[in-house]
This record gives structure tokens, C-alpha cells and sequence, in this order.
């Protein structure tokens, strides 16, 4: 039986229609490969290169301050650098850092491992050094007009009054003295001379009162004796003799007043002595004391805030009693003068002298 024309064009039609369906599932694999290739290749390779980027940044310096300087230079205040001295290497040390003294310093010195750098005077150009190197801290102990900075402490003693210093060496010496034969040398040509004599005389009495002896001689204590600045050695000795030959035992010797020399030769004759700075070689044991501004207290406010690079704080000095003789300065004793620096400190006492007075 032949096919017929319908069942013919039947088959041709299926024929034509399965070439469709296998023509259409070849072309479909490449184009879902060309859709899944480009867009799973591209994402790992910036996902892989973002990962690089993250665990290895590129490389930044880093300069790590270690170092905290005093600069201490020649004819400085040897007690107001043994003090900074010594409480600012207990502080470096406590952070962990390095401490070191320095005679000198300029600006071909600074060096970025410097974290503090502190001055004593005489030393001049503090204020250039800050403004050079604003990542340190830099910090000024009673060097006289200097301004504070955004990284420029500084701690004055512009509060330390002489008739102050002089008012407490006059009391100190009353209570330690037997009979309260005391007395004072001091410059008689500068305002600060006259404030240290008056003060001691007014210090003295206030502990004392009528300062009266149970034995000879019988004088006016509290006694002063006194020459010009300018005097030479043997001239302040000849001044010294006033207060030898008044039989006084103890002697407060204002600053600026003749040289070792004078101590010395007051010493030789007997006589203990206080002062404002430490003791020449030699005469500790006739050492009573020294009147000085605190260094001490104030550096340990002032350095939390330099450890943190918070700088521009102006910081006063408070009075305080070092380089004590307990054999001629006891215990008890050192606690009523204690007691007298607070209140002194405090406004609660009068010295009875005006500021930077000229007259008696």
C-alpha cells in the first residue's frame, strides 16, 4: 500500500519540527555558558584582589619616642636641676621611657625619638626649639618671660616672693636654735635683698616673739648685717664678722649674696646655716636646710599631660624645705615648718612686707 500524499507531507512536517527542537537545545549550552563564565570569573578576581589589598597595606613609617631630655646648662640652679633630674627619671622610667641630662642643646639636635625635652635657665631659645619640632613636648622651669605653647609647658615661680622665702628661713631658724640667736646676710642695693632681710626678721619674730635670752649676751634678735651686691670676698667676710662677734648660731644667706667663700668662713666660725640652694661641698653637716621652690610636685602635675601631647599649661611653683639636716632639723620640728609652708602658700599668713619693697 503507497503512502499517501497527506501522510507524506505529515512526516515532513515532524522531520522539519524535530530539526527545530535539536537545532534550538544546541544553540541554548553555549549561551548559558557564556552567561555563567563572565560573570562567576570577574567576581573571584576582584574578591581575591580586594583580600590581597586588606591583609598587606602598603607600608607607613613609624617613629617611635622613646627619649625624655634635660637640658641643664653650665651656672644652672643645681637644686632646682637635681630636683628635675631626679623626678624626671622616676617618671620616665615608670613609662618606660629613657632619660637623659644634656649640658647643651639646638636645633641640629632635635632628633623624632624626643617625646619631652625640659629646660632649666639659664638656657635661652626654648620657645625656637617648640616651634621647630611641634610633634615634642617641651616644658620650661622658671626660665623668666617665657610664653606657653600648643606644645610649650610652662612652670614659673613668679608667686615665690623673697620676703616669703626669706619670712619661712626666719621662722625655720627660730625653731631650730636654742635662745633664737639668729641671723641674716643679704644684698643691701636690690629690692629682692631688702624683701629677704625684712622677711627673715618677721619670720623669726613670728615664731619667737620678743626673742628674749635667759643668758648673755642679751641682743635684739633676730640680727642682719649686709653690703652691696657687688662686694668682693673679703668684704662680705667683714660682714660676716657682724654676726660672728653677736654670737649668732644659726644664719639664713639670701641668694645672690657673696660666694662659697662666705659659707665657708661662717661655717669655720661655728655658725649653721640655711640657704636657697644646696649645700657647698664640704658643709653638710652644718646644713640645716634649703629654701627652694618645689620642683618636684609641680613636674608630676604638669606630666600626665605631656605623656599625652597636651601641651601650653602654665604651672606655679610652690615653696618647699630640702637637703634637711634631721641631726640639726628634727622630725618634729620639720612638721611645724611643713605646717607653716602650707599656710604660708595658702595666703593664711601675712609676711608684713609689700612685694618687691625698698624700705625696712
Amino acid at each position: 500500500m503507497k503512502p499517501t500524499l497527506n501522510f507524506l507531507a505529515f512526516r515532513i512536517v515532524a522531520l522539519l519540527f524535530g530539526s527545530m527542537i535539536l537545532f534550538a537545545c544546541s544553540s541554548t549550552v553555549p549561551e548559558d555558558t557564556a552567561t555563567i563564565l563572565p560573570s562567576t570569573t570577574p567576581e573571584s578576581t576582584a574578591t581575591v584582589a580586594q583580600t590581597t589589598t586588606t591583609e598587606a597595606p602598603p607600608a607607613t613609617p613609624f617613629l617611635s619616642k622613646t627619649l625624655v631630655v634635660l637640658v641643664a646648662p653650665p651656672g644652672a640652679d643645681e637644686t632646682v636641676s637635681e630636683q628635675t633630674s631626679l623626678t624626671l627619671s622616676e617618671l620616665a622610667a615608670a613609662e618606660g621611657l629613657d632619660f637623659e641630662v644634656r649640658p647643651s642643646f639646638t636645633q641640629d639636635d632635635l632628633s623624632p625619638e624626643i617625646k619631652i625635652l625640659v629646660a632649666v635657665p639659664p638656657y635661652p631659645d626654648l620657645s625656637e626649639l617648640a616651634q621647630a619640632a611641634p610633634a615634642t613636648q617641651f616644658l620650661g622651669i622658671t626660665i623668666p618671660g617665657l610664653e606657653p605653647a600648643d606644645n610649650l609647658t610652662v612652670i614659673h615661680n613668679d608667686e615665690i616672693r623673697p620676703d616669703s622665702i626669706g619670712f619661712l628661713a626666719g621662722y625655720l631658724a627660730a625653731v631650730v636654735t636654742p635662745e633664737w640667736r639668729v641671723g641674716t646676710i643679704s644684698n643691701s642695693d636690690s629690692a629682692e635683698g631688702v624683701d629677704h632681710r625684712q622677711g627673715f626678721i618677721n619670720g623669726a619674730v613670728f615664731f619667737c616673739g620678743l626673742c628674749r635670752q635667759t643668758y648673755p649676751p642679751f641682743l635684739n634678735y633676730p640680727l642682719y648685717a649686709e653690703a652691696p651686691t657687688a662686694s668682693s670676698p673679703q668684704e662680705w667676710q667683714t660682714v660676716a664678722d657682724i654676726l660672728i662677734d653677736n654670737a649668732v648660731q644659726t644664719a639664713y644667706i639670701a641668694p645672690g649674696t657673696g660666694d662659697d667663700s662666705l659659707f665657708e668662713y661662717l661655717a669655720k666660725a661655728g655658725i649653721n646655716l640655711i640657704g636657697t640652694s644646696s649645700p657647698p661641698a664640704g658643709l653638710e653637716d652644718q646644713w640645716i636646710a634649703t629654701i627652694s621652690g618645689d620642683i618636684s610636685s609641680v613636674l608630676r602635675i604638669a606630666w600626665p599631660d605631656l605623656i599625652a601631647d597636651q601641651g601650653g599649661a602654665i604651672l606655679p611653683v610652690p615653696l618647699t624645705v630640702t637637703n634637711i639636716n634631721p641631726d640639726l632639723f628634727s622630725p618634729g620640728r620639720q612638721h611645724l615648718v611643713e605646717k607653716l609652708v602650707n599656710e604660708l602658700s595658702a595666703g593664711f599668713i601675712d609676711t608684713g612686707v609689700a612685694p618687691n619693697s625698698s624700705s625696712p
